[in-house]
């Protein structure tokens, strides 16, 4: 895979490396800091990353088991948190083509509506079932502002290993 913003052909990426970031990521949402519109959402960020690199180790499936683990985490209803991620997940990569060949802040808006939708599933849903809308929850648009402000960070920290060089040869020009 090629990093276009760099140039830089990447080497591929180790499946422990994906799946230990996703249990990182997976932790720092069940750290008990409270639900306040200024915490991202860490996994939804790592799920998102990956189903645009590497689909075919991250798919919808395991979108929707992270998504069933959070519905249980935060007791909320079964099933909200897991159709929003594996939402996510498919339009990630279904638009993986058009956002890798993009800049990183220019990333960052294309996956912005991406976080909005998870943002705004929960509310959408509880409105449909109690006919009542939550108008505090609506500060997930600043969740999800958050996270695609964070998406250039995230593309660089996730994306480091595969940018080191195998070994150094001052002679090979690649």
């Amino acid at each position: 895979m090629i990093d276009f913003q760099s140039g830089y052909i990447l080497r591929p990426v180790n499946p422990i490396f994906i799946y230990f970031s996703l249990l990182c990521a997976l932790l720092l949402n069940l750290l008990p800091i409270g639900n306040y519109s200024w915490v991202p959402d860490w996994l939804i960020i790592c799920i998102v990353f990956w189903n645009i690199h590497q689909h075919r180790y991250v798919g919808v499936i395991t979108a929707f088991i992270l998504g069933l683990l959070m519905d249980v985490h935060n007791s909320d209803l079964l099933g909200l948190h897991a159709f929003s991620y594996t939402l996510v997940a498919y339009l990630a990569i279904s638009w993986h083509r058009r956002i890798v060949a993009l800049t990183a802040p220019t990333q960052a808006l294309h996956v912005l509506p991406m976080f909005l939708l998870v943002s705004l599933c929960p509310v959408l849903a509880h409105w449909i079932l109690s006919g009542e809308i939550y108008w505090w929850a609506l500060t997930g648009t600043v969740q999800s502002v958050i996270e695609a402000l964070l998406w250039p960070l995230a593309t660089r920290v996730l994306l480091s290993p595969q940018r080191r060089p195998i070994d150094v040869d001052h002679n090979r020009p690649l």
